[in-house]
Parts: C-alpha cells; sequence; structure tokens
C-alpha cells in the first residue's frame, strides 16, 4: 500500500497496491528533489534475493520500473545523490550528481548502483565486503553533501570527495 501526505497534513491512500511475489525485507526513498512534491522512486528489497524500482508517480504509482539479482538477501536499502554537488548559500543540496542505490546484504556486502533519474534503470554494479555481519545502512550529510554510513562487523563510510568515491 501507498500512502502520502499532501500540503495540508491529510494522510492519503492511494487506491491501487502492489502485490509483491514474496516478502518484502527493507525499502528506500530517495531524498525529495528541490521543488518536487515526491521521491520520484522507491526501493524494495525482497525476500527471493531481489530488489526492485517502482515509479511514484501519481500516473503510474507502484509500477514496476527495473530489478536487480543479487547474490544473498538484501538487510537495507539508501538511495543517495553523490558525485560533484555541494551546498548552496541557502544550505539546499545542489542537484549536480548521480543517483545511487546502496544495497547492504545479510552476508556483510555492500553494493553500490547507479540509479537513472529519469528511468529508474539500474547499472554499473560496484561490490564491496564490508565485514561478517549484515550491513545496515543510513544516510547522513557529511560537509554538506550526501554520504552513507554502512554498518557491519566494523562501520564504514561511503562519500564522495573531488568528484571521487571514497570509502
Amino acid at each position: 500500500m501507498y500512502f502520502e501526505m499532501d500540503a495540508t497534513g491529510q494522510l492519503n491512500e492511494y487506491t491501487e497496491r502492489k502485490e509483491m511475489s514474496t516478502d518484502v525485507v527493507c525499502m528506500a526513498l530517495g531524498r525529495v528533489p528541490a521543488g518536487e512534491q515526491r521521491s520520484r522512486f522507491l526501493a524494495v528489497g525482497l525476500n527471493d534475493n531481489t530488489v526492485r524500482i517502482v515509479s511514484l508517480d501519481p500516473q503510474d504509482c507502484l509500477s514496476p520500473l527495473s530489478m536487480q539479482a543479487l547474490p544473498a538477501s538484501p538487510e537495507s536499502l539508501c538511495i543517495v545523490e553523490m558525485g560533484g554537488h555541494e551546498a548552496t548559500d541557502e544550505g539546499e543540496v545542489g542537484s549536480q550528481g548521480g543517483l545511487f542505490l546502496n544495497i547492504g546484504l545479510q552476508n556483510g556486502v555492500l553494493l553500490r548502483t547507479g540509479l537513472d533519474t529519469v528511468t529508474g534503470d539500474l547499472s554499473d554494479t560496484r561490490t564491496r565486503y564490508l565485514g561478517s555481519r549484515a550491513v545496515k545502512l543510513f544516510r547522513i550529510m557529511m560537509q554538506g553533501s550526501e554520504a552513507v554510513l554502512a554498518m557491519s562487523s566494523r562501520s564504514w563510510l561511503s562519500y564522495c570527495y573531488q568528484s571521487r568515491f571514497h570509502l
């Protein structure tokens, strides 16, 4: 089910419901872009070792856009904009960077996948083993830019500095 709060604070439920093929393990919303009313995509991690991107556009709400198979069950998801954006004088974050879906797996692996801002397609997946425990992800702000805090048996910080990714 999809709920959305309108400008008056009223909670509205969309009439369409999406039946998933298996149990939902985790979900993530991206930050709402400046001048927009909602995030464009929802990432859903499923028990069948897949992540699916669904649309939140009112015209095709909850319609599937893309899917990625995973080597293990997902533990947590985090959508961040990284790479080339900076804080403005008003304190808002610019949008010159790319959108990335970070996927923490139960086997201690972190996947970082590019997320197309228009189509929702997933591409260019990078893999890194972080530790012996499941990876929990948190979107944080670091020096005016979005970053990801990844917690496993050790803590990791994924961020972009001078247009290069660091972990």
